[in-house]
């Protein structure tokens, strides 16, 4: 009770704030008519417009006076003020309607308090019937108020009743809390109704017009799109071959949570499905893909992920695909479209060669996947939904699964998985070698067990991302990599690059030092004199620099024609020369002893 007598001060309040605004409008008024007395005479014209005017408006006003008088108790907006809302009338009209209202807000506010007051003493008997105010509101109001919209804590109830035995409302919400449309017929039917207290219907309820309620229950009757679908499959119990349970396939919208609701089943039909939080049926749709022991086959709503490379311009290959799907065999093809082919001329489902039921169709155009068949039963093809993830050779992608998370490599090698083509006579296909690389981790995900789709992928890059010292070669599951953005890829290739004119330059530097001191070199190959005026350490400096030569990795980084005959050259130097010192040191050795 403390509420109402809370919105008691509040009106009390809202009489002072339009008695200021009153003066201040009364002064403008003023003001108006000073000015209005410059003018000596009006036109029999301009009289006869004014007192139209002032018709009109004391038709508006006396109106207006009913309208608060009837809000005391149903109020046409939450806390609503009639006077503050009305935006009907132009300055003119305001400035006359101020001038007439004068003691009749001072009416007007002392009853609406006095019949605030008998609201709040009915509301403390505690027999039905003894404030006469409180009894004619219980026995008309089925007759005002039956099928309008009476608005809820911001919910749309239509009333069906006034239950006199526990002086509350009975209604029924035309939308569940998921947004389902409400089967109005068969909540009747089985007198499942929503409650509102009678003293909710004074401070939070909204009662609507009957033009308005008009139009809310036109939508909702015209409403056919707010259903739950349910796709589903009935599974026969192991042991107890008479009972079915209901298997979900799909449900529509696909926010809808369907442990929700209650489903009732009977003769293989969904009959019922009730929202377990709100108590009320809702409509729906539903259809029966199938029935019998065992697995259900595809998760709905689970996307599938196919991962691709291009094996050559004619053929895909198709490395590894995510499919959460429980049936104990599955059975795959792929299809190509023609140009300006119907993909639905598609939808039509063969046994495989082996005579096998086909499960799935992987439909490709321009060797894009546009589309993914799945033979739910002989009744219904569902179209599931998906996402190709298409890997390039030698492209840039982030790990980000297994030892080597948020790391960068560079893709090398692909294995043979399953390959899509146009022209499936064609006959020329190569099974990739094996990199060799150590295998790192296995796909977690439900995935076809024929296409586990380990990539090779050289790891070149830390989390940072920074050049690694020393690269690692793996064998990665390709549903760990994620290819990069194109600005991403460049940024790779660019900062490569850069490491690679760097490798380069330090590698001609290596090639220039060592042919000059090869040249060298050869000088104490055709002069051996020159080796003997030279001590024994300095000697065995000589060999230890030669012996440091890499003949394999010489000019790794460059491009050999540029540079093969400083490389021979540096060659034949190093395996003349070694020799000589080895011999040299030796005899200096000899000498000492």
């Amino acid at each position: 009770m403390d509420d109402l007598f809370e919105r008691i001060k509040v009106l009390e309040e809202e009489n002072k704030l339009l008695e200021k605004e009153h003066n201040n409008l009364d002064n403008e008024l003023s003001q108006k008519k000073a000015e209005l007395s410059s003018k000596r005479f009006l036109t029999e014209k301009e009289k006869a417009e004014i007192e139209q005017k002032n018709a009109i408006f004391l038709e508006k006003f006396n109106t207006l006076n009913k309208l608060i008088e009837d809000n005391y108790i149903f109020p046409e907006g939450e806390n609503a003020s009639p006077i503050l809302k009305n935006k009907n009338f132009d300055e003119t009209e305001l400035m006359n309607y101020l001038q007439l209202i004068g003691d009749e807000k001072k009416r007007i506010s002392a009853e609406r308090t006095k019949a605030l007051d008998k609201i709040r003493k009915s509301l403390d008997i505690t027999k039905a019937g003894e404030d006469p105010k409180l009894k004619f509101l219980i026995d008309e109001f089925d007759k005002k108020f039956k099928g309008r919209i009476i608005v809820h804590k911001n919910i749309n109830y239509k009333i069906k009743y006034f239950d006199k035995y526990d002086k509350s409302i009975k209604a029924l919400m035309l939308y569940d809390s998921n947004g389902i449309k409400v089967d109005e017929k068969m909540n009747e039917k089985m007198k499942l109704f929503n409650t509102i207290q009678l003293q909710d219907l004074f401070e939070t309820c909204y009662i609507a017009s009957k033009e308005e309620s008009d139009l809310i229950l036109k939508k909702y009757n015209n409403d056919n799109k707010k259903y739950i679908k349910i796709l589903y499959q009935l599974q026969v119990d192991r042991n107890y071959t008479y009972e079915k349970d209901i298997i979900p396939y799909r449900i529509e919208p696909n926010y809808i949570d369907i442990n929700d609701y209650n489903l009732t089943i009977k003769d293989n039909s969904i009959t019922h499905v009730e929202n377990k939080q709100n108590r009320v049926f809702v409509m729906f749709d539903s259809l029966l893909l199938g029935e019998g022991k065992g697995t259900t086959g595809l998760v709905s709503n689970s996307p599938i992920k196919v991962y691709t490379t291009l094996y050559s311009k004619d053929i895909l290959n198709i490395l590894h695909i995510h499919l959460n799907d429980t049936s104990q065999e599955i059975t795959i093809d792929s299809e190509f479209l023609e140009k300006d082919e119907n993909v639905l001329n598609h939808k039509v489902f063969l046994n495989d060669v082996t005579g096998k039921k086909l499960t799935y169709k992987l439909i490709f155009k321009d060797y894009q996947l546009k589309n993914i068949f799945y033979n739910v039963s002989n009744d219904f093809i569902d179209e599931p939904p998906f996402e190709e993830i298409r890997i390039k050779p030698n492209n840039f992608v982030k790990i980000i699964k297994g030892d080597y998370k948020n790391f960068y490599g560079q893709v090398k090698d692909f294995p043979i998985g399953m390959l899509a083509r146009k022209d499936k006579d064609l006959n020329e296909l190569k099974r990739m070698k094996s990199s060799g690389f150590k295998k790192e981790g296995n796909c977690p995900d439900r995935h076809l067990e024929e296409l586990p789709g380990f990539v090779s992928v050289i790891i070149l890059f830390d989390p940072t991302p920074k050049k690694m010292k020393e690269t690692v070669n793996m064998s990665i599951p390709v549903c760990f990599l994620i290819p990069l953005t194109p600005e991403e890829q460049i940024k790779f290739e660019k900062t490569i690059f850069i490491e690679n004119e760097m490798e380069i330059e330090e590698a001609i530097n290596e090639i220039e030092e060592l042919n000059k001191k090869c040249e060298e070199y050869e000088t104490y190959i055709k002069n051996d004199k020159i080796l003997e005026e030279k001590s024994l350490e300095e000697v065995k400096n000589i060999l230890s620099d030669v012996q440091k030569i890499d003949e394999n990795n010489l000019g790794k980084n460059l491009a050999q024609d540029e540079y093969k005959d400083k490389i021979e050259f540096i060659k034949n130097i190093k395996k003349q020369i070694e020799p000589i010192l080895i011999q040299k040191i030796r005899l200096f050795t000899l000498m000492k002893k």
